[in-house]
This record gives C-alpha cells, structure tokens and sequence, in this order.
C-alpha cells in the first residue's frame, strides 16, 4: 500500500538577527562598577597579586564616616552629638589620626587588614558553580545569574533581560535559574521575591509540615503577612493545630539568607566617594572625590622588556597579555569614576529641593529614569548606586535611598515621593494626643486634605514600614 507524499522538503536559509553579548572586559568593568570602595581595594589587590605587569596599587584615602541617616539630620543636631557623645569624639579623633599622621598608610592597612573579612556571597556561589555538572553554556547563565543578585541575594534582573544578553531562552535560563535555587547555599538564594525566597527555604528544610506551609505561602501568602489564621484554615480546609504549626515554621526562617556573606561593606566603615555642594550661583552640584578612588600602577620595567631583543617572543607575548589585562583593569577602574559621577549628577540635578529643603520635597524617582537620562541600562544604574554613598550638608546617604516610588498630589497634579509621605506620617503620628491616637483612616484623611491622593491601606503599609504600631496598640501602650 502506498502512502500519500508528506511534502517534506529541506531548505537553506539565512537569518539576521541582532544580539547582544558581553565580553570578559566588560563583565570586568560591571563586576567592578557594583564593588564598594573597600571592597573594591581588596579586589584590585587581589588582581596585582596576579599580574607582575601591576607595579603598584595606590590605595585610597580613609575617612571613617558614621553610617548613612535615612532621614535629615539638623545641624543643631549634629552639633550636640558631637558635644556630648564621648564615642562620636573617639571615632573623630581616631579618623583624624589615621589621615594626618606621617604613618598613615601603616594605620590604615592595619585598620583595613584587622577588619573581619566574611566570606565574599559571589566567591561562595562561583565555587558552587565550578562543583556543579553545568554545561559551558549553562555555566555562563548561572555565572551572570550570581552577577545580577542584590545585595540581599534577590535576583535583580528577570530570566528575559539574561536570555536577551546571552542570546539563549529563555527556558534554558529558567532551568539554569531553577537548579541554582534548589541546590545551591544559602537556602533562598536567587529568588525572585520574598513568596518564592520563603518557598525555597522551605522546600530545603526536613520538618514534617512542609507541604502545608507551603500552601500557606502560594495559596494563602496575604492572609499569611495579615495574620488571618482564620481565613487561611477556612481557605485551605485545614485544622488550626496545622496551620500554628506551619506558621511557627515559617516565621523560623532566615528573613536575610545572606548576611553572613560580604555583600556591601560594614556601616562603620562608609567612605561617601561623591560630595554635594552649592556653587556661586546657589545651585547644588556634585564631584568625585578622586582621594578615595584607589588606583594602579603598570609597571615602566615591563613595557621596556618589550623593546629588548634578548627577550624571546614567547616571554613578550606574556607581557603583553599581563600589560594589557592592567590596562584594562585601569580602564574599567576609570569608567567606574565616569559612570558614579555621571548617576550621582543625575541624581542632584532630579533632587534639587531635596538638598534645599529636605525630604518632605523628596521627588519621585526610579532607576529607569536615571537610566534614559544618562544612556545606560536600568541594570547598571542599580550597580552603580548599590553601596555608593556621597556626602552633603544634609548628612551622608547611599545614593540608592534617593530612588522612591510617587503618590499624586491634588493640590498641583504632581507625584509626592512615598518617602516624604512616610515622613510625613510619622510626624502626624508624633503631633497626636497618645491617649487618643489618630487611626490610620484620620490619617489619610490629614494627608487627603493636604493634597496627597492616598488611600488607607496604603497608610496601613508604610505605618508598617515605619514599625509604628496600630492606633489601638498605641492607645494600649500609653495607658499603661
């Protein structure tokens, strides 16, 4: 019997399609442009310990600074702390001898070598990788997936944006993803958001209710950060007894998988490496302070043994390639320079009345915007602003506490930023009468009237940001 003719015919066709790929010198230089100061010293020492064609590493200067103030620190305030805080004055008269004396470089590689060095997250995730079965191509996926994390460990890019970059798919990124976030240390790591960071944990723990709290976390998660039990034993069809039980689980775990890992440099230690101040003409602008930028030296020596017939060609091959990984580590330190400098100008021009008058003229403002502004991708943008701190008269803030969502302002059509809005919440919460507290509906109310369009769940959420208790809460604690 003969079978019909299925018409399968093969064909050659070209295709042109545009990608977008990263060379080593550029994962160098994103690698590089994350890295805090402090970190980023211990880095290029590392580099120099490996390259002869590394005469020199400079190091940067060191002005201990006190940790960032995420909210306005007055002068008066300051003035008074340093009056009368005795540890304050230590701190100061310890930073103050550290720079001046002759000295100086001994105190201060010893103060930065007797610093507690944990182990660095990414060293920790790469010596997976190279004990892990990945294939070449998914050990680059998994390598720019340890790459893109936050300092909390949450990825911090989506599957799309590393499929797009490394020309794969999106599936491929996903299984790559997936085995990192079930085989890997610590517990949680990768995840996308908080839900699948607390799912993860849980699938890695051995307790005999981990199927019901992981219910509770995908079917019921809202109902699980409300505290209605009630809801989720009628939702889920499960016992009280059941539901406590997984509960307790949950709440045992590890709310910051990675904070024993090196992520961003100790608070004590912030070196701010931009400055804000006002020129002649009143407006605030910003500069790199280029003494805390720690640099290299290639070596002269090196560069002549090139010109020396003696030398054969294999041993100037070798030159030339530790010469030219040192210029290259030169190049990526440089950019780094260009890239802070450029967000941090950014970043004054958008927060202008900020500087003028403080948060409550905090604008709105996302890595997005930062991004088209300057011509750089969103992503590298939250390199950039990640553990970079600048100095201004208002007190010393990590560049990323600038970027904040907006709410509508009826007054004037335009968006207030949620962070002045949280200040203003608290100072509400601050002016009212503690035996009759204002419940979160007056105090969206207040803010209505003011011309914030807010709701009172929204009042509800930041009140919990801000760990400012419910009115009945704070009624409770002020008649006792």
């Amino acid at each position: 019997m003969a079978f019909p003719s299925l018409g399968l015919t093969q064909t050659q066709q070209q295709k042109q399609t545009q990608t977008l790929t990263i060379s080593p010198m550029q994962r160098q230089s994103l690698d590089i442009l994350q890295l805090p100061l402090l970190a980023l010293e211990q880095k290029i020492r590392e580099e120099a310990a490996k390259n002869p064609a590394i005469d020199e590493v400079i190091a940067p200067k060191l002005e201990l600074d006190a940790p960032a103030h995420g909210d306005d620190f007055r002068k008066e305030d300051r003035k008074a702390l340093e009056e009368n805080d005795d540890d304050y004055q230590e701190h100061r008269q310890v930073a103050s001898s550290i720079s001046n004396t002759d000295d100086a470089e001994e105190r201060r590689r010893y103060m930065f070598e007797s610093v507690s060095q944990p182990e660095s997250l990414e060293n920790h995730l790469r010596s997976q990788i190279n004990t892990s079965e990945f294939s070449i191509d998914d050990e680059k996926i998994a390598e720019t997936v340890i790459a893109n994390l936050s300092s909390s460990g949450m990825l911090a890019v989506s599957t799309a944006e590393i499929a797009e970059v490394l020309d794969t798919s999106i599936t491929q990124v996903e299984r790559v993803l997936a085995i990192i976030q079930n085989t890997f240390d610590p517990p949680g790591i990768a995840a996308r958001n908080v839900r699948e960071r607390l799912a993860l944990q849980i699938k890695a723990t051995d307790a005999k209710n981990v199927d019901v709290a992981l219910r509770i976390i995908n079917e019921a998660f809202d109902e699980f950060v409300n505290g209605n039990k009630e809801i989720i034993v009628s939702k889920l069809n499960l016992t009280f007894t059941e539901v406590d039980s997984a509960i307790k689980l949950i709440r045992s775990l590890n709310p910051n998988p990675v904070a024993e890992y090196d992520t961003v440099p100790p608070t004590d230690y912030i070196i701010p490496e931009l400055t804000v101040y006002q020129n002649k003409y009143g407006k605030w602008v910003v500069d790199i302070d280029l003494s805390t930028m720690p640099s290299i030296v290639i070596s002269k020596t090196m560069r002549e043994y090139l010109d020396r017939n003696e030398i054969s060609s294999g041993d100037k091959a070798y030159i030339r390639e530790h010469i030219r990984a040192a210029e290259a580590l030169a190049g990526c330190l440089l950019q780094r320079q260009e890239t802070i400098l450029k967000v941090g100008e950014a970043i004054v021009e958008e927060q202008q009345g900020f500087f003028n008058k403080g948060i409550t003229h905090l604008k709105p403002m996302t890595l997005a915007d930062i991004a088209k502004k300057i011509g750089r991708h969103e992503t590298t943008i939250g390199r950039a602003v990640e553990g970079k701190y600048l100095r201004s008269p208002r007190g010393i803030f990590e560049l990323k506490y600038f970027f904040s969502t907006g709410l509508k302002s009826s007054s004037n059509g335009q968006s207030v930023s949620n962070k002045a809005v949280m200040d203003r919440i608290a100072a509400i919460v601050r002016s009212e009468n503690p035996k009759k507290p204002l419940s979160d509906q007056q105090i969206c109310q207040i803010l209505t009237s003011e011309g914030i369009d807010i709701k009172r769940r929204t009042i509800a959420k930041y009140r919990d940001i801000l760990h400012i208790p419910s009115s009945s809460d704070r009624k409770k604690r002020a008649l006792m």
